[in-house]
C-alpha cells in the first residue's frame, strides 16, 4: 500500500514537470535576432540565410518581398545580403516580421509549419500542423508612401526649427520624426545633414546650401 502511494506521488510530480503538447517547441520558434553592418552608404544583413532557414521559404522569394517593400536594390553574397543603400536595423526587422505574419504564419493555430501553394492563380499557406489554408494577402499601396517618410543616415533635407529641446538643440517636426539640430535657433529654416536614425529620432547638423 505504501509503495502503491509512492508510485502514485511519483507518477503525479511527473505529469506536473512535463510540458504541454509540442508547446514547449512552438514557443522556442523565431526569428532569428538581426545581424546588421554599414559600409558606407550599403547595409549588409550579415545572418541573411540563419532567417531563410527559420522561415523555411526559398530566399530568393524572401529576399524579393525585402527589396520591394523597402524600395532598395540588393543581392545575395553568400549567406548574407547587400542592400544598396542605408536601411535602419528596425525597418528591416519591421519587414521582416510582415513577410512572417503574410507568408508563414498560419491564421488558425499561429504555427510557422506551413508551406506556400498555387490554388489557380492565387498563393495560399497551408498548415501542415492542422490542415488550414488561407489566400495570401498582400498590403498594396504601403510601401510608396512609407518610403516617402523614411528618413535615412545621410540625407540632406530642409527643416523649420519649431522649438528649443532642454538641451539647447533646435527641434524640427518631419511626419512621424522628431529631428534635433545642435545650435540653431527657434523660428529658423535651415538645411541639414542627417547624421544618426533611431527610431523615429534624428540627429542632424545644419548645412550651408
Amino acid at each position: 500500500m505504501i509503495d502503491e502511494l509512492d508510485y502514485e506521488s511519483l507518477l503525479e510530480r511527473a505529469h506536473e514537470t512535463m510540458p504541454d503538447g509540442g508547446g514547449a517547441s512552438d514557443e522556442r520558434w523565431g526569428v532569428p535576432e538581426l545581424e546588421v553592418m554599414y559600409e558606407g552608404r550599403t547595409t549588409v544583413w550579415k545572418n541573411f540565410q540563419d532567417t531563410v532557414d527559420a522561415v523555411r521559404r526559398d530566399p530568393e522569394h524572401l529576399l524579393g518581398h525585402i527589396l520591394k517593400v523597402l524600395g532598395s536594390a540588393g543581392s545575395r553574397d553568400g549567406r548574407r545580403v547587400i542592400l544598396k543603400s542605408v536601411i535602419p536595423t528596425e525597418k528591416l526587422r519591421d519587414k521582416i516580421e510582415e513577410y512572417v505574419s503574410t507568408y508563414v504564419i498560419c491564421a488558425e493555430c499561429g504555427k510557422p509549419d506551413t508551406h506556400l501553394v498555387k490554388e489557380g492563380r492565387t498563393q495560399v499557406v497551408e498548415c501542415m500542423a492542422c490542415g488550414a489554408k488561407r489566400p495570401v494577402k498582400v498590403k498594396k499601396g504601403q510601401t510608396a508612401k512609407e518610403q516617402k517618410k523614411m528618413v535615412l543616415p545621410g540625407d540632406e533635407i530642409e527643416v523649420l526649427i519649431q522649438d528649443v529641446g532642454r538641451m539647447g538643440d533646435g527641434l524640427a517636426k518631419v511626419d512621424k520624426y522628431v529631428i534635433y539640430v545642435p545650435g540653431v535657433a527657434k523660428g529658423a529654416r535651415v538645411k541639414i545633414r542627417v547624421e544618426k536614425v533611431s527610431g523615429t529620432t534624428v540627429v542632424g547638423r545644419a548645412i550651408q546650401n
